[in-house]
């Protein structure tokens, strides 16, 4: 809870960025990927929010974030 109060606590003048948005819709669900920069030296997270949709609305079901430190080694999955 204390990450989202400092994301949605603009009045603190956070320098908070969005970049590389993804979505894919379908009917009733959709997943939207990004890289959230916030003010700090710890770099981009890599955020992923999963969608339902309900009566009408649409529902954030699932949110996560990960940093991306750059120590990570990426693999590739063909298949």
């Amino acid at each position: 809870m204390q990450s989202w109060q400092l994301v949605f606590n603009w009045e603190q003048g956070l320098n908070f960025q969005v970049r590389d948005v993804r979505a894919r819709v379908l009917a009733d669900m959709a997943w939207v990927t990004m890289k959230t920069y916030v003010d700090m030296d710890t770099g981009p997270f890599n955020v992923t929010n999963v969608f339902e949709f309900h009566n009408g609305r649409w529902y954030i079901v699932h949110h996560h974030s990960s940093l991306m430190n750059g120590d990570v080694d990426h693999q590739i999955v063909h298949g």
